[in-house]
């Protein structure tokens, strides 16, 4: 009798396991099943929607467990985005077949994401994420849309501070206005794009800084009536530029970099920088380092097609550059653009849409580690990072304020220029900088001579340079100690020290001259001399024992 029982449940069990993975599919369907849904599935490929609803929703009446007629039923309202619709039919395709196709669990997983259900969206990722044989490159996709799940919850309820103002008219019209950068001493330059016989054009403006109100715009002189002059990086002392130009004949790429320096009071000729850092691909987006003898940019597959991933290039000892290697822990399988390294020289500011972010592109900031490798990004947070595509930020050398461009509502055009408060969490180093200018201590006039600048902390030489025919020389300066010492032959040299203190220094920067005293003059006439002090040689404390530093 027990035995009996235990069939009989045997038996029930078996019934109710048949029932419950019991469901028809487009290969075990009966041949006219199969007629039917060829026939709503051309009406869906030719978009001829009221047709395929009403043929898919025939077969489902007539076959209720046809799980791809679910399948194509939810695809069909998606299209039409019938969200709502497109997720109770996926819905029902899950409940009868749950691991038919792992692929309604990644669709059902970006509607939620739709509306906002982050919660429910990063379940639904996880479980096509549990499935072994995925597309791989669905899979990253699943893997980035899951990262945004769960990252957008805990940015939303802890916005960051955020109150941008616009850089008004002077800067901002009704054209569109995007991709600034910012020299030491606030001069802004940008991108303009205006409407011009019949076609988009892009030039290059900038604008001054002058007690507190940004100066009118004016176009720069590199720019040309014929091609497109875009997203550029204007140097730290604003005596180089470098700037994207795309589709100009001769041109290695779709868009290649170039370059042009200020010649006395005028803008060099561009001249496109050419191999290694220019190839077949796709090069933009560029940003120089303060001494700029580094430069980072964007490349992408020829015509900008593909993903597009950050590279790094440094400049040797005689002028040329090397092969731009890719930035391999910043960089995903996704797009990577707009750096923009801060002037303290381990800031790297940048946008992606591979990162767990807010929306379609957002901004990160990473820090250099000691190793030389860039740390984990930091998402710089909602507000800041919307639901729209965040790209390009100049940040001041204070790094208190930064610019970015904005299509947000009250703007004078499309896309203005907007500065704001970076939140304290994502501010780089605050810098200074050193406007120096040797001259001769008897005549005034100025000389060209070698300048070494060394941080009294690492005992690093910082700054190694020779200055112009003018002697002038701008060096820019993270909060610190340094040592200063000037040389040229025929003179006595020139030494001092420099402590800059982060609450004195990053609002003005330091003007010094550096006399040199000749040793003979032309005629042996005696020379009325000054004591050289040298500044950097410290003793410890009652005793004549040199410090480290000196």
């Amino acid at each position: 009798m027990l035995g009996c029982c235990f069939l009989m449940a045997c038996t029930v069990s078996t019934h109710l396991a048949k029932a419950l993975t019991d469901y028809v599919t487009t290969k075990t369907a009966n041949s006219k099943l199969r007629r039917d849904y060829q026939k709503a599935y051309a009406y869906q490929s030719a978009k001829a929607y009221k047709e395929a609803e009403k043929a898919y929703k025939k077969i489902l009446k007539k076959a209720p467990t046809f799980v791809n007629a679910y399948l194509q039923l939810g695809g069909l309202y998606q299209a039409q985005e019938r969200y709502r619709e497109a997720y109770q039919e996926y819905q029902k395709a899950a409940k009868l077949a749950p691991d038919y196709d792992s692929k309604v669990y990644y669709a059902m997983g970006n509607l939620m994401m739709f509306k906002a259900d982050y919660t429910t969206a990063a379940g639904h990722y996880r479980r096509y994420l549990s499935f072994d044989k995925n597309h791989p490159k669905l899979v990253e996709r699943a893997q980035k849309k899951l990262g945004d799940a769960e990252f957008r919850p805990g940015a939303l309820a802890a916005p960051v501070p955020f109150e941008p103002v616009n850089l008004g008219t002077n800067i901002n019209t009704s054209n569109r206005e995007y991709f600034p950068s910012i020299t030491l001493e606030d001069d802004l330059v940008y991108t303009m794009q205006h409407y011009v016989q019949d076609r988009n054009q892009e030039d290059l403006y900038m604008s001054r800084l002058v007690d507190g109100e940004w100066q009118k715009g004016i176009s720069l002189p590199i720019n040309t009536p014929q091609y497109n002059e875009g997203a550029q990086s204007i140097s730290a002392d604003g005596s180089a530029l470098v700037f994207t130009v795309c589709n100009r004949r001769g041109d290695m790429g779709s868009c290649d970099l170039y370059y042009s320096s200020i010649k006395g009071n005028r803008w060099s000729p561009p001249v496109n920088m050419g191999y290694p850092i220019n190839t077949g691909n796709w090069e933009s987006q560029p940003s120089l380092s303060a001494d700029g003898k580094t430069l980072y940019f964007s490349r992408g597959a020829p015509r900008g097609l593909g993903t597009r991933d950050l590279y790094r290039t440094a400049q040797k000892a005689d002028g040329t550059w090397t092969t731009p290697e890719p930035v391999e822990e910043l960089n995903t399988p996704f797009n990577e653009g707009g750096p923009t390294l801060h002037a303290d020289g381990k800031t790297l500011y940048f946008s992606s849409d591979g990162h767990p972010g807010m929306g379609r592109a957002d901004l990160f900031v990473s820090h250099l580690q000691a190793d030389g490798t860039w740390g984990t990004p930091q998402n710089l947070g909602y507000p800041i990072n919307t639901e729209q595509h965040e790209e390009a930020l100049a940040v001041s050398r204070q790094g208190k304020l930064a610019y970015l461009a904005s299509n947000r509502e009250g703007g004078a055009g499309s896309m203005d220029l907007y500065q704001f408060e970076l939140p304290e969490a994502v501010r780089p180093t605050p810098v200074t900088f050193v406007k120096g200018l040797v001259v001769h201590a008897l005549t005034d006039q100025p000389l060209s001579a070698k300048v070494e600048l060394v941080d009294l902390a690492t005992q690093k030489a910082v700054a190694d340079l020779t200055t112009p025919a003018d002697g002038a020389f701008l060096l820019c300066l993270p909060v610190g100690r340094y040592a200063l010492r000037v040389n040229k032959k025929g003179f006595l040299f020139y030494s001092a020290t420099y402590d800059l203190e982060a609450n004195t220094s990053v609002d003005e920067p330091y003007v010094l001259k550096a006399p040199l005293q000749p040793v003979v003059t032309s005629d042996n006439a005696p020379i009325k001399r000054t004591p050289i002090v040298l500044e950097n040689v410290f003793f410890a404390t009652a005793s004549a024992e040199l410090r480290p530093e000196s």
